[in-house]
């Protein structure tokens, strides 16, 4: 069977993203991000808001076929940022234990990167206005798809470097979700993407195959249901991370302890996502 959208679905899930409780978890989410917390501690290493963004930028281009947890990972970063964001990059990348796959590729990427840091802090703020720009420039300086997993995080993270240093930043319903075995696992426990049962293995199946429809699957709720969908992944990493340790009968106890405050009209949006309908 080939994967395809469920276009229904998409539509439950954008009616959903209306509700104000809905809303409201979806920033919950945000702030329960474990690479929120680990930006907050990178923000204090810094004396200004350009070098900390451009440390997380660069850590983020390089956050692919970890070696550890993603969180762990984060962490290490977080601990390894000192104040001279040049340095502290080249240094993380060439002895941090969740990047040991593969380093010399990601020191070399690191090196263009670099090469892009005159350009970022002069249009610095320009940034802060247009995420977009700055997917595009990361895209071009990188040589690497506008819609890839790395250059999209990349973004992302640099609004949650952005929106934990108190700034207000728009997020263009342009910018898909970053895909990952998590999203396409809960693509398929949702059922927003059929095709194939919810479990690890078919989601790196999805993740391999047919990752343009998870993408275009979650943009399409987000653009319907008034969300820039980049600002949906939080959500959708963190319950996919619930659905991958505890499977479709301990998921929904794991979000809940996730979110011991979650609104009372998120429950049913939560169940959805997880697959647990009535």
């Amino acid at each position: 069977m080939e994967y395809a959208i469920n276009r229904r679905t998409v539509e439950e899930v954008a009616a959903y993203l209306r509700r104000r409780d809905v809303r409201r978890l979806v920033d919950m989410a945000e702030r329960a991000d474990p690479q929120m917390s680990a930006i907050l501690e990178i923000l204090a290493r810094y004396d200004r808001l350009e070098d900390s963004a451009f440390y997380v930028l660069g850590v983020a281009v390089v956050s692919y076929m970890l070696t550890t947890r993603g969180e762990e990972h984060w962490r290490l970063a977080a601990s390894h940022s000192s104040g001279e964001p040049l340095s502290d990059l080249r240094g993380f990348v060439a002895s941090s234990p969740s990047l040991r796959l593969g380093r010399r590729a990601r020191l070399a990427r690191i090196e263009r990167l670099v090469s892009f840091h005159p350009r970022f802090l002069e249009e610095f703020d320009s940034y802060l206005i247009d995420l977009e720009a700055l997917r595009r420039d990361l895209a071009r300086v990188l040589k690497a798809d506008p819609d890839s997993k790395t250059i999209v995080f990349a973004t992302k993270m640099f609004y949650y470097t952005a929106k934990a240093a108190g700034l207000s930043v728009q997020v263009p319903f342009s910018i898909p979700v970053p895909v990952d075995r998590r999203l396409c696992l809960l693509s398929l426990a949702s059922g927003v993407v059929t095709g194939g049962i919810a479990d690890l293995r078919e989601a790196r199946r999805l993740l391999s195959k047919a990752p343009h429809l998870v993408r275009e699957a979650w943009s399409a709720a987000g653009r319907r249901g008034g969300v820039p969908p980049l600002r949906l992944d939080a959500l959708l990493w963190l319950l996919g991370g619930c659905y991958e340790r505890g499977g479709r009968e301990g998921a929904f106890r794991l979000a809940l302890d996730l979110f011991p405050e979650l609104p009372r009209g998120a429950e049913p949006f939560i169940k959805l996502l997880l697959g647990l309908r009535p």
